[in-house]
Parts: C-alpha cells; sequence; structure tokens
C-alpha cells in the first residue's frame, strides 16, 4: 500500500508518535546514564509461515516518519515497528514527487528479517543540489520469511552518552550467530530529530555470536538531549 505527505522544507520535520527502544535520555549536563532495551516482542519470533498474509501484515506495520537536514542533504528516517504476529522480509520504497507530481528520486532498503514485535530504523537521502521536492510516498513490501532468521528479538542493547557520542552496546542474548547488525542512532533535542548515524556493530568476522557482546561509538556533532538506537540483523 502507498502511503504519502506533504513536506515543509525547514530544518527539521518531525511526525511524532511514541515509541520504544535501545535509549538513552537526559544528556544535558554531559553525564552518561544507560537503558537497556525493553522489547515486547512475541515468545515466537518466528510465526508459523503456513498462514503468512502479506496484507494483514503490511496492515500492522507502524511507521514514524522524520526528515531533518543538513548543509547539502536532506535525510528521511522511518522507524517501524511489526505490530502483526508473523516475521517478514521488508521492503521499503520511498519516492520524492515535485509540484507537478513528477518522481524525481527513488530509493529502497530491505530489512531481511523483521521479528514481529521489534523495531528497526531506516535511512534515505537527497542531495539538494538536484531538483526540489514537494513531497514524498512510500510503498511497504513484506514478503514471508524464507533465507534468513530473525535475531533482533535476542539482541540486548545498552547506550551509554558522552556531549558528542553514544557508545553502543550489543549482546546477544540467543543461541544463532546474528549477522551484520547494523545500528541506527537517532539523536534528539527535545522532540527534533537533529542527527542519524547508523553503522555495523559485529566483530571481525561480521558476526555477534552467541553471548557475545560487541561495541560501537556513534559520534554527533550537533546539541543533544536523548538517543534511541535502533538494530537490524538476521541470521542464515
Amino acid at each position: 500500500m502507498k502511503k504519502f505527505f506533504s513536506v515543509v522544507l525547514v530544518s527539521a520535520m518531525v511526525v511524532l508518535t511514541a515509541f520504544t527502544g535501545c535509549s538513552e535520555n537526559d544528556t544535558s549536563n554531559g553525564s552518561s546514564q544507560t537503558t537497556s532495551k525493553s522489547s515486547d516482542v512475541q515468545s515466537s519470533a518466528v510465526a508459523d509461515k503456513a498462514d503468512f498474509d502479506s496484507e494483514e501484515v503490511e496492515k500492522n506495520i507502524k511507521i514514524t516518519p522524520y526528515v531533518y537536514d543538513d548543509v547539502s542533504t536532506h535525510y528521511f528516517v522511518a522507524v517501524l515497528k511489526n505490530n502483526s504476529n508473523q516475521a517478514c522480509t521488508l521492503t521499503i520504497h520511498l519516492e520524492l514527487i515535485d509540484k507537478d507530481d513528477d518522481v524525481i528520486d527513488t530509493e529502497t532498503e530491505t530489512i531481511n528479517a523483521f521479528a514481529p514485535g521489534t523495531e528497526v530504523a531506516v535511512k534515505f537521502n537527497h542531495d539538494k543540489d538536484d531538483e526540489e521536492f514537494a513531497r514524498y510516498e512510500y510503498t511497504l513490501l513484506p514478503k514471508e520469511l524464507t533465507d534468513y532468521q530473525c535475531v533482533t528479538q535476542d539482541l540486548d542493547c545498552k547506550v551509554s552518552t558522552d556531549t558528542d557520542k553514544a557508545t553502543i552496546s550489543v549482546t546477544n542474548t540467543g543461541n544463532l550467530v546474528a549477522k551484520y547488525v547494523q545500528y541506527t542512532a537517532l539523536f534528539f533535542q527535545g522532540d527534533e530529530l537533529v542527527y542519524a548515524d547508523n553503522d555495523y556493530v559485529v566483530d571481525s568476522d561480521n558476526e555477534i555470536k552467541a553471548g557475545q557482546t560487541e561495541k560501537a561509538e556513534s559520534s554527533c556533532n550537533k546539541k543533544f538531549d536523548s538517543v534511541k538506537v535502533y538494530l537490524n540483523g538476521s541470521a542464515y
């Protein structure tokens, strides 16, 4: 199903809704506080595939979109939560549309293994030197999970902050080897998203093995007072 939004280009536009994740709050004094990820993941991350219904899964994926700018680029961040009882592979297709309703840019991202009850964030960008856009539309395309297994429900995340960075610590509490685990760190000043950073938090084999903890640092050169971190990875 295609969904669309009109966009006013200011320093940042935020669509606000409540969400949970791996978070650190109140960094105004430069101190570091750590909060473990809380998750309402359902007991079976890989639900019975026999009755997979892509339309029903799509209807139960909640999306919270954000837009922010820097000097040369518009950034789009989508936080998605799988409120269905089905694991899936999810593709997000973004279209930027000008005032004449012409598509001027497209971006696509795929989440290989999206467990029920978990959240993930994806980031897109558009060069300001390119043609101006008036609105954007996105399409969510869930498919039955076949080639991958879910692991994010078993990744315990803790975040601590300093004035210019977040330190992310991820422990694999499950039995599967989590591969290519990527974090997306969202830095907020109040309710405004001011920066988003993404990179991998893995060992030299690009994995977080069962029982293993890996750490990464995410830097931010803008003033922020809270951080939310979302993880994306899979097993196969």
